[in-house]
């Protein structure tokens, strides 16, 4: 998908049919979920594969059959709404061809079935949305309805800034209860926001961009933009000159550390500099088909999966994948499992809980940057040092709205999807744990009675160790002890901005006990200096000089600017010179202290290299 064109393959920005398409084929990432027996010791296994969309979609899809506009027209009585579909039907109506053949059940099914496909488009168009419920629904009785909920939920959601449009946090099925479906989610639609590196400057050059109508390579990648941590809570304000003060950018620690300098350089090809809240919109369309839209992360390295789509398919599927084969609970992997193996990926990408090799982990920045703080604290407390722990607390709170704001959604995502998970009737839909090799090394179909899952044991655990009952309520515990985390650092921010105020407060008072002093000192001889030295000379003009008074004048109003010029300019100043003097002196320290270690670390190898090697030659010569 890096926009490469290969041999054979249609060039879709020259086709005169696909230029005229909002999506094509070379646009979308699909993966398909399915049972593979690539490991024969362990059995059949669920495995994520990327599938090419070329593949999939013939060339020919351009061109719109007649039989498709027989279908838009069928499936809604009113003139207005038969246009809108025949205009979705035209721009997205190809999409059908990425629906999945066939449902696959067993391991050695056709390789054109799965379990489930995921497809990822990397901007934020709310006509994209529409595109893909249309063309994924085979439905026509209730698509007309769930196109007009989804409507009205993307009109009810959308909120608007200075910085761009952006949606609420929230869970919407979109097609209403009934007697017969009850228990019926999809489809749905789900919104949550979730935090980001970035870097500061111009954004570097991306792997895959989806936007046609900003060329293809603009960093304004859709309608609903991606926004910084400031951004997201001052929706009317300009911050860009407060961009550059965010943690990430005033904090460095990989400057002191060779280790953690060269895992950020490998891992992330950018010094990580600054916090940004994108989104995450998840389409259910049905048990077999689930979408997903976020902004273009693309230009982090693929791997580690710090890309949302790696992210999700090389960690976050596969820790729910071995979850759920060590659980040994039957349960079918559908579209809702997959929705949770999203969410997992977006809501976990900067947290350790979820991902324990995390480097710069979320909480460990803001940790490190108060450790920094405190330091300071206890060096020379001041007003300046009062402002940033205000600004660090300012950030903390943005980043513990925006994680309850992800709990709370999941909650109800959670109490929406709980009645349906329960074990498949069918012996043909028999989950992978049904599948595991018998005692002579062949698999075991049996038949399975319906029975409600064990509440003790896991069903997609992403932890073996876990006892969750299922995986969304292992979600919620990793982002609720990261909440809590965040917290404790928000409390201590609290602590430490109360005890520098008092600190500051403490000094001012013996300050102005001095500065009372030298005031009654300069209000009683200040004016008898004046008076006496102005008396006290030549009033008419200087002796044995040519000049007359106004040299005198000339003289002292210049050295009097100069004086209270430098003395303003040190009072307001002056701290904030001496903490750089201080910050500089610590970091040579540092250095000096680190280049130490590894010189003598360096002498020490090299003398035992070199008295072996002087052994060696003596023992020869002898």
């Amino acid at each position: 998908m890096s926009g490469a064109k290969s041999p054979g393959l249609c060039d879709y920005d020259a086709h005169p049919l696909w230029r005229q398409k909002p999506l094509t084929p070379a646009q979308l990432l699909v993966h398909d979920v399915r049972l593979e027996t690539w490991r024969p010791d362990r059995g059949a296994m669920l495995e994520i594969n990327e599938r090419a969309t070329s593949s999939l979609v013939p060339d020919t899809a351009a061109m719109t059959p007649s039989a498709s506009y027989v279908r838009a027209a069928t499936a809604s009585g009113n003139p207005i709404e038969k246009q809108k579909f025949v205009e979705l039907e035209e721009n997205y109506g190809w999409m059908r061809y990425l629906r999945l053949p066939k449902h696959q059940r067993h391991a050695f099914d056709d390789a054109d079935s799965a379990k489930c496909r995921w497809l990822h488009c990397s901007s934020k168009f709310p006509e994209y949305l529409r595109g893909f419920l249309w063309a994924l629904s085979d439905d026509l009785e209730t698509v007309g309805e769930s196109l007009r909920m989804l409507d009205h939920a993307v009109q009810r959601q959308t909120r608007f800034s200075k910085h761009g449009k952006y949606f609420a946090p929230f869970f919407q099925p979109l097609r209403p209860a009934r007697e017969h479906d009850a228990e019926e989610v999809y489809p749905m639609l789900v919104s949550v926001p979730f935090l980001d590196w970035t870097v500061l400057g111009p954004t570097p050059p991306l792997r895959f961009q989806v936007d046609r109508r900003e060329g293809f390579r603009s960093a304004r990648s859709s309608a609903h933009l991606m926004r910084s941590i400031l951004q997201h809570f001052y929706r009317l304000e300009e911050t860009t000159d407060r961009e550059s003060s965010q943690v990430f950018a005033k904090h460095k620690p990989w400057s002191t550390n060779r280790e953690l300098d060269l895992k950020v350089r490998q891992w992330y090809g950018h010094y990580p500099s600054g916090l940004n809240v994108d989104e995450l919109w998840i389409l259910a369309i049905d048990a077999e088909h689930v979408v997903t839209l976020s902004s273009n992360q693309t230009w982090k390295s693929r791997w580690p999966p710090l890309q949302l789509t790696s992210r999700i398919s090389d960690v976050s599927f596969r820790g729910l994948r071995n979850g759920f084969f060590a659980s040994g609970n039957e349960v079918e992997y559908t579209a809702t499992t997959h929705v949770i193996a999203c969410l997992t990926g977006a809501v976990g990408m900067l947290h350790r809980n979820f991902w324990p090799d995390m480097v710069l982990c979320l909480t460990d920045r803001y940790a490190g940057y108060l450790q920094h703080l405190q330091y300071r604290l206890h060096r020379a407390p001041s007003t300046k040092l009062v402002m940033d722990l205000m600004a660090c607390q300012e950030e903390l709170n943005i980043v513990i709205q925006i994680t309850q704001q992800q709990v709370d959604m999941i909650s109800e995502l959670q109490s929406a999807i709980t009645p349906i998970e329960t074990y498949p009737t069918n012996p043909d839909a028999a989950s992978p744990a049904s599948h595991r090799p018998t005692s002579g090394g062949h698999q075991d179909y049996g038949d399975f009675s319906v029975q409600p899952a064990p509440r003790h044991r896991a069903t997609y655990r992403q932890l073996a160790s876990s006892t969750l009952a299922d995986p969304t309520a292992q979600l919620l515990d990793n982002l609720q002890r990261e909440l809590v985390d965040l917290q404790d650092l928000r409390d201590n921010t609290d602590r430490l901005v109360t005890r520098t105020i008092q600190l500051v407060n403490i000094r001012l008072e013996d300050h102005g006990k001095a500065i009372l002093v030298f005031t009654v000192v300069t209000i009683v001889f200040l004016p008898l200096n004046f008076v006496s030295s102005f008396f006290g000379m030549n009033v008419t003009d200087i002796r044995t000089t040519s000049h007359s008074q106004s040299l005198f004048w000339a003289v002292a109003l210049c050295v009097t600017a100069g004086v209270v010029g430098a003395s303003v300019f040190l009072a307001f100043s002056g701290g904030d010179i001496v903490e750089k003097v201080i910050v500089w002196r610590d970091a040579r320290r540092e250095k000096q202290l680190s280049s130490t270690t590894v010189l003598r670390q360096t002498l020490t190898g090299g003398a035992e290299h070199t008295f072996r090697v002087y052994g060696v030659d003596r023992a020869t010569a002898g």
